[in-house]
């Protein structure tokens, strides 16, 4: 460490992004908090619970959400939660940009890369796009697609219908309130492609499923779910 950087740690020190302990290095996070951040893993379908050997969703699930596979990088524990929250609402993009990053890096192994054609990211209506600044599925898209050189393919899924938050919403009316809520701004785009929709935390799958109900009426190959967590 030189003179120069040492009098900037001291006068402007580097502090972990969830509990704001000082820390000494360019990590996001302080020790503590990073073995609070939890990789998601799981034996069982991420919808119904059936025990699964090397899949996140079963073939009954699969009829019913129209996704082929579904992959999630961290359980939603109270770091990812702040990490999360802050990306979205405090405008750290740094955050998602980082988990998605480190997200894609453990994508590369999965069955998904080699049949891929794009990186689809979940829109924003444009009246909550304008109040928030940005859309947080854009950055982790593009994050992504730096980790496993897929195209991003943005604006070709457009959210027509203003909807409610989902967070306090039950699973039907989570359904309900994104009934129709998209359409395909070129559907000709995608047709028989492979995408993988993304988005920043993956619930009941209510939104990634009318997004994959859409894209298979227009005829699309494969459809994959990757969240950066898991609730």
């Amino acid at each position: 460490m030189n003179i120069f950087t040492g009098i900037l740690n001291l006068f402007l020190p580097t502090l972990c992004r969830c509990c704001g302990e000082k820390i000494e290095t360019k990590e996001l996070l302080c020790s503590t908090c990073k073995n609070g951040l939890i990789e998601y893993h799981s034996n069982s379908c991420t919808f119904c619970g059936t025990e699964l050997t090397n899949s996140h969703i079963c073939s009954r699930c699969k009829e019913e959400y129209f996704f082929d596979e579904v992959y999630s990088g961290y359980t939603y524990g109270s770091v990812m939660q702040k990490l999360i929250h802050d990306f979205k609402y405090n405008e750290f993009k740094k955050n998602g940009f980082w988990l998605a990053h480190n997200f894609g890096e453990r994508l590369i192994s999965t069955d998904m890369i080699s049949k891929l054609d794009y990186i689809v990211p979940v829109p924003l209506h444009r009246t909550k796009k304008r109040g928030r600044g940005f859309n947080q599925s854009d950055i982790i898209a593009d994050a992504l697609s730096q980790s496993i050189n897929i195209p991003v393919l943005k604006n070709v899924i457009v959210r027509k219908k203003f909807t409610k938050t989902q967070t306090l919403l039950k699973k039907e009316e989570r359904e309900q309130n994104v009934s129709q809520a998209f359409w395909l701004r070129n559907p000709e785009v995608l047709k028989h492609k492979s995408v993988v929709l993304v988005d920043d935390v993956l619930t009941t799958g209510s939104t990634m499923k009318s997004i994959a109900l859409l894209l298979r009426e227009n005829l699309i190959n494969k459809v994959y779910v990757a969240t950066l967590a898991r609730a």
